[in-house]
């Protein structure tokens, strides 16, 4: 994974108003797929980077889940 590449990724295709809840769900996972990348690599911060792509993956399938 090229992670500058990825973070312009996430950057450019941000969901906008309006965007249906499975486009922000997809975002949402590919900034979880980032984070545990970032996590995997190891370093001061993967604990930090484990919580982020844990809270970006429950996001999204918050995002998919029928409301209550």
């Amino acid at each position: 994974m090229n992670v500058l590449t990825e973070l312009t990724h996430l950057a450019v295709g941000r969901p906008r108003a309006g965007a249906t809840a499975e486009t922000v769900a997809e975002w949402y996972e590919a900034k979880s797929r980032l984070h545990a990348h970032l996590a995997g690599l190891g370093g001061p911060d993967s604990e930090l980077e484990r919580a982020l792509a844990e809270r970006a993956h429950k996001r999204a399938t918050d995002l998919l889940s029928p409301i209550g």
